[in-house]
């Protein structure tokens, strides 16, 4: 069976999560606890494309790139920390999710929910 990533893991300082390509050095240095198994031929590498529903209500700010959801898989601190880095967007180290998407959407970069 394909393997895919199930949430976002942090590899000597790159962050991989559902959907992205991992290259077989990096796979091999997760821990099966964040895969999960889809298909019936295992072929021993992760699949790509991997679509969760509820990233698929996400917004996508003006300079591009998918905010993470904000609630159910692939929603935590990683994720939203790595959506603030590729946006440039300057929060503290210890900033939790909730800081993280309010800067956001101060930023302009995610709509406010209501």
């Amino acid at each position: 069976m394909a393997r895919r990533l199930r949430t976002y893991v942090h590899v000597d300082g790159t962050a991989y999560g559902p959907g992205d390509d991992v290259p077989a050095e990096v796979a091999e240095r997760i821990g099966d606890h964040a895969w999960e198994t889809d298909g019936d031929q295992d072929d021993g590498e992760p699949t790509v494309g991997y679509t969760d529903p509820a990233a698929q209500q996400s917004t996508t700010p003006p300079n591009g790139g998918e905010a993470p959801p904000r609630s159910g898989r692939g929603s935590g601190v990683e994720a939203w920390r790595q959506f603030a880095e590729q946006n440039d967007l300057d929060v503290p180290a210890d900033a939790g999710r909730e800081d993280i998407i309010a800067a956001a959407e101060d930023a302009g970069l995610i709509e406010r929910e209501e």
